[in-house]
Parts: C-alpha cells; structure tokens; sequence
C-alpha cells in the first residue's frame, strides 16, 4: 500500500522534520510503500508527472503543516487541494492533516486549508483514538502510527499480493456497510489485543486480518485449530455481505489451506528450455478436488491462470470392446479437447493445438485404473504434448524408484499427502458451503 506524505521543505518547519523522521519508519516497517521525496518534484508552472501520478495512486496521504508551510508553501496547498479532492469524492480514504507547532489554524484556513482542517475537526471530536489536539509531535506520530496497521508480507511476493488484496476487498465491503463485523471476525478467529489494535486501525486493517484468515485455513487443516475458527468468522460477515460475495470470499480463502512448499510442486515452468520435459506429478491423495486445490494455491488462487481437466469417473465413462489402456486414453484426449479447446470433432494434433500462455494440467485418477495402464498413458501423452502436467493421484502407496523406473515415469515428483489432512480440508469445504448457503 502507498502513502504519500505531504510536507514543506527540509528545514522549514524543523516540528515537521522530526514527525517525518519518526513516522516515515515506522510505517515502512509496517509494510507500507512511503512517498515523502515531494520537494525535487515541484518546480515550473505545473506539477511534475510523477508527483501528480503518485498522488492518484496513493492509498492513503498524511498531510503535514507547520507554521512556515502555511505561510509560504504553495506546493502544499495545492497537493491538499488534490488529495482532499480525492478524499470527497470517496477514491481516497483516509487522509490524515497534521498542524505542528501551532494551535492557531485561522492562518491555514485563510491561506486555503480549510478543507483539511474539516478533517482534523471531525477525528479531534471521534469517540475512538481521537486526533491529539494538542499539537505535541511525539503524541502526533504516536497518533498517526496507530491508524496504519500491520501489512508486511513475503518480499516480491506480488501474486500472492494480489490474493490478499482480492481477500480484503470483502473484507472491506463488509467493515462499509457495518462496522461491526471484521472486529467481529477478527474475535472467532482468537485475535490477541495487539492483533485487534490492527483491526481497528483506519488503514491496512482489511489487508491485516486477510492474512489471518487466510492463515486460519492452513491451521483447521493441519490440526492447530479445532474451534472451527473460520467459518465462523466467515459468518460473521454476514451482516456486511450478500450471499454472492460470502461464497465467492469462501473460494478465495479455501485453497490457502495447501502448504505452499507442496503446492511448488505442481507450478509448471513455462520458459521454452522446459517445454519437453514431461511433467508428472505423482500425488498421494484420494481426490480429483484435492489436487485442483493444490494447484489453485501454486498459482496464488489467481482467476484464469491455469487450464485443468479431470477424467469422470470409470462408471460413467462409455464401455466398449477396446483394451483399457484405449478406453483410459480415449477419455484423456476427450478431457483435453476442452483443456486446449477444441471443437469435438476436429483432431487432436500439433495443428490444432498449441502450447498457450497458460499451464496446462490433466489429473488421472489411478484407483480407478491399473498404474501400468496409467503409465502407458501418460507416456503417449506426452509423446503427443510434451509440456502437459499430469498430475496421477495415488491415494495409497506411491511407487518407489524401481517400479517407476520400468514404467518409464522415472522423471516423475512423488508428493504426499496424510489423509487426515485432505479429510480435514474437504471438512472445511463443507463447513464453508454451510456458513455461505441461505438460512433454513
């Protein structure tokens, strides 16, 4: 998240330096991305493209004044002109004013900050944190790092970014229509007292509690959370969520319950030098849903990332006189045909399919088949398309180095999963289905 922090120059009010020192920081630790470098920007007639762009772009801006920045800074007004622009028109949240060194704001409403000192009148009067009034910095900086919670995450980690950002989205829709709720969320998922001081900050507290929740998911499944911690939370959004948005909040977080070190497993490597090596994943677990999971969380939940098809299940596939290993292939391609999208009747060749920009995955099931069978199988598919991922459940015993070498799968990666884990996870499907589904 970005924060632009508006300011006079170095120098010309020294109350405004210290409080930029301390608070710059602080929020960078934080987890924010913070903009103070303002002064190089300004010059000429008009602002510079960049200064503008990062005042458009910015999640929330602090803006600081001193007695000499009232007086004599044009830049600052005009950039609190911008930002409380924004601010009523609703595309800026949160924007924080901080008079330093004076008590008398009659100059900064004649000189044009009579906008921003609406602001610091309604946060001084607020019930909850109210804006110190008396304009000491040390309680100022104290005051404006409490609104900004937590948000610091992996480094470069930008998709999985972007599924938190997707999470707390909801999150935030919901804290709009009643303030109650993710404070209420936060509770069942057993916040302790500095997590709820997150919660409650003016900024950042969506992102904050994402991450829990999405945490909360990998703690039912592997066994550290037994109190059901996340549907409850999910429902306690109800109040700030239509049953669309719960269920589509629930799709979001369910996958995070995969361990990201297994779910590397099935990411497959698109560069051009990897295009004919064959990936097969061999996966020790029982169901087709359990490794759509685990791919859904190697590409960060991200809609429309990956091509997967699934085989039904042997009684629902046609029987006829040909051999297995026929029948087994037959359904491959038929489920393939909708992978790479090709019409039912047009063949299946390096004509009519191309490698796209997007993984492409097959799942095969292998207790509703013999693994030699399998095997020959996933062999003729990948003479016919080399970059495919094959991804071959097996929910019992996973063959050792010998076996796989006379299948010829010796390029194979083996990945388990304990059964009471994919027991748990699909438990917590259903317990989401049930928070998410209309009353009675």
């Amino acid at each position: 998240m970005k924060i632009f922090i508006s300011h006079g120059g170095e120098g010309t009010d020294p109350c405004v330096d210290e409080a930029l020192s301390l608070i710059v920081p602080e929020l960078e630790q934080r987890g924010y991305d913070v903009f103070t470098d303002v002064e190089k920007l300004r010059g000429g007639d008009s602002w510079n493209e960049v200064l503008y762009e990062e005042m458009y772009l910015c999640d929330a801006a602090i803006v600081l004044l001193g007695p000499q920045t009232i007086a004599t800074s044009h830049w600052v007004r005009l950039e609190s002109d911008v930002l409380m622009g924004r601010h009523m028109v609703r595309s800026l949240r949160t924007v924080l004013p901080g008079i330093l060194g004076t008590e008398n704001t009659g100059s900064a409403r004649d000189r044009g900050f009579g906008a921003l000192l609406k602001v610091q009148a309604i946060l001084c009067r607020r019930k909850l944190r109210p804006l110190p009034a008396d304009g000491g910095v040390t309680q100022f900086v104290d005051w404006v790092v409490a609104e900004f919670a937590s948000v610091a995450e992996p480094v470069d980690d930008r998709p999985f970014h972007d599924w938190v950002k997707r999470v707390s989205s909801f999150l935030r829709t919901s804290r709009e229509r009643n303030p109650d709720t993710i404070t209420e969320a936060a509770a069942f998922l057993q916040c302790s007292r500095g997590e709820l001081v997150h919660v409650r900050a003016k900024v950042g507290a969506e992102l904050f509690l994402a991450h829990l929740m999405l945490k909360a998911a990998a703690a039912a499944v592997t066994g550290q959370d037994t109190q059901a911690s996340l549907p409850q939370a999910v429902a306690a959004l109800r109040a700030g969520l239509a049953g669309s948005q719960l269920q589509q909040l629930s799709e979001e977080l369910l996958p995070s319950w995969v361990d990201p070190d297994t779910a590397a497993h099935f990411v497959q490597d698109m560069t051009s030098e990897a295009a004919e090596r064959r990936p097969i994943v061999l996966f020790q677990a029982w169901d087709e849903w359990t490794a759509r999971q685990h791919v859904l969380r190697a590409v960060d939940n991200k809609p429309g990332s990956f091509r997967l098809g699934q085989l039904p299940p042997l009684d629902e596939l046609p029987q006829d006189e040909g051999t297995s290993v026929k029948e087994l292939l037959d359904a491959c391609l038929a489920a393939l045909r909708r992978v790479f999208d090709v019409p039912p009747r047009m063949p299946l060749n390096e004509r009519t399919v191309r490698r796209g920009r997007l993984p492409q995955y097959l799942v095969i099931n292998a207790a509703d088949y013999p693994l030699q069978d399998v095997a020959q199988v996933v062999n003729t598919l990948h003479g016919m398309f080399g970059w495919l991922v094959v991804i071959v459940l097996v929910p019992k015993d996973v063959p050792g180095m010998n076996e796989l070498h006379g299948l010829g799968l010796t390029r194979a990666a083996s990945v388990g999963l304990p059964p009471e884990q994919e027991q748990r996870a699909y438990g917590l499907k259903l317990s989401l289905e049930s928070v998410v589904q209309p009353a009675g």
